[in-house]
């Protein structure tokens, strides 16, 4: 290969970066666009991050808070996905029901006052009802805030059930103490789920038991008695969002299409391929269809068949296309193979999140052990030999020798 087609290569290299800078910046631009708009509207639709805090008792004549003896608490959770453009959220609906202990120490019965807040004054709560042993009792609502009062009887202590059912999205908190850290007595928390990849945020408690139920989890928090203030969390799972990942995957393009020109210069040195940088152009313009394609389905059709679709337009582009230019043979074969392994499985790899550059390093390393494989006995010297010019052939100049004039002999007579 000659030093001007490398240069060429190399322009054409540059451009394409270009190109992947601006559709990887476009379809950021369009995913905050969406997200600022799209999530207030889930959020209105479904609800917002659920925190449930543990309810206050009070009673007597001053208010004195009564003793919370015992929780017992249940939240079942049914994940209901909602994709909006290039993005997923994850909405659930949740069903509490929890029972407390309260106890009155004094020696006279107490009006008891229970006051439950709600995770959000804007939601909407459905099947809410407070019965103490048994029998409902009436409820208030006061700024957002639901108000019940009943009678402890002196030195007893009662039960008081009560529950609901929301929808929320993205995490469900219940905070089992409020004001920073408390004593917690005989306590419960038992979640269940529909969903198998659960979670827990970094300033949650981890469940003290857990078992596997079908396609989700029974996870349990019990404690006879503890001090703490962190709250007991989930964190709800989501498939892979479309905008991030294939800004990632147009990012670092460049990547796989400097790879796959290196295949390509492999095969020229090797097979004695003839590519023209023109073929270079529209490889790279195949590359490039692949990530254009892909960033503007991904918010129409799921994932992966997008990712499907998109990748089987551009290999069927370069293979159509090198078929009818340099014809069928193994050169072909292995440029399909070099396309599949730095676009497609380059590509997949973004699908695994945190494991991309492990992928990456490992392919890279497995293709550069290939090349030097493939190339240990080339003649590199022969190869990028500057071939001398061709000078035109002149034609001889005939010489002309003078002629020596042979003496002429007198004539006799």
């Amino acid at each position: 290969m000659t030093i001007p087609k490398m240069i060429a290569i190399a322009l054409i290299f540059m451009v394409a970066v270009v190109a992947w800078m601006v559709l990887g910046g476009s379809v950021v631009y369009r995913t905050d666009t969406s997200d600022s708009k799209l999530s207030g509207q889930v959020r209105g639709l479904w609800g917002e991050r659920q925190v449930q805090t543990v309810p206050t008792f009070a009673g007597g004549a001053g208010g004195t808070t009564l003793q919370l003896a015992g929780s017992d608490i249940a939240a079942r959770f049914k994940l209901k996905d909602r994709r909006r453009g290039l993005l997923w959220y994850a909405t659930y609906v949740v069903d509490f029901a929890a029972t407390y202990k309260v106890s009155n120490p004094s020696t006279g019965t107490t009006d008891a006052v229970m006051t439950f807040a709600f995770p959000s004054p804007n939601g909407v709560y459905s099947g809410y009802a407070v019965k103490v042993d048994g029998h409902e009792v009436p409820v208030a609502y006061e700024e957002g805030k639901a108000v019940s009062r009943f009678a402890v009887p002196a030195g007893k202590t009662v039960s008081v059930a009560t529950g609901y059912r929301t929808n929320g999205m993205d995490e469900w908190r219940y905070q089992p103490s409020t004001g920073g850290a408390g004593v917690i007595r005989d306590f419960t928390l038992s979640m269940s789920t529909d969903f198998a990849a659960v979670d827990y945020p970094t300033d949650a408690v981890s469940p003290t038991a857990q078992k596997r139920t079908g396609g989700g989890w029974d996870l349990t928090w019990r404690y006879d008695s503890v001090v703490s203030g962190r709250p007991i969390a989930l964190t709800m799972p989501k498939p892979i969002d479309a905008g991030p990942l294939v800004s990632r995957v147009s990012f670092f393009a460049p990547v796989s299409l400097l790879f796959f020109f290196a295949a390509l210069v492999l095969l020229t040195a090797t097979q004695g391929v003839k590519l023209h940088p023109m073929h270079y152009l529209f490889m790279a313009l195949a590359f490039f269809a692949f990530h254009l394609l892909f960033a503007y389905m991904a918010d129409r059709v799921d994932l992966l068949p997008s990712f499907v679709i998109s990748a089987a337009i551009s290999e069927a582009l370069v293979v159509g296309y090198l078929s009818m230019a340099i014809g069928r043979g193994r050169a072909l074969v292995e440029i399909a193979v070099s396309q599949f392994v730095f676009l497609v499985l380059f590509s997949y790899s973004f699908f695994f999140e945190g494991l991309t550059g492990l992928a990456v390093t490992i392919g890279s390393i497995i293709t550069l052990a290939y090349f030097m494989a493939k190339t240990a006995h080339v003649d590199w010297e022969r190869i990028f030999e500057r071939k001398p010019r061709q000078n035109a052939q002149l034609s001889p100049v005939p010489t002309t020798e003078p002629t020596v004039s042979q003496p002429v002999s007198p004539s006799a007579g």
